[in-house]
């Protein structure tokens, strides 16, 4: 990966007008399945977008315990 500082940032890259949208369309559709209990949500994972190739990718997230620290996975 560049440095940091080669790394436009959105506000001078600017950032493709649909990907927000996009973006908060998949929000929604996560807080839907969340609050009817339906689906299998994003619980624990990372869902990437690729809007240039129309393609997602789903990571799976290690968090951290807030009191202790200890590495689990997100079941929250």
């Amino acid at each position: 990966a560049p440095p940091p500082e080669l790394v436009p940032n959105c506000a001078d890259a600017g950032v493709l007008g649909v990907v927000p949208g996009v973006i908060g369309l998949l929000q929604a559709v996560e807080a839907i399945k969340l609050l009817l209990g339906i689906g299998e949500p994003l619980r624990g994972r990372l869902l990437q977008y690729n809007a240039l190739s129309a393609r997602t990718h789903t990571v799976a997230l290690a968090a951290q315990c807030g009191g202790c620290g200890a590495a689990l996975l997100c079941e929250a």
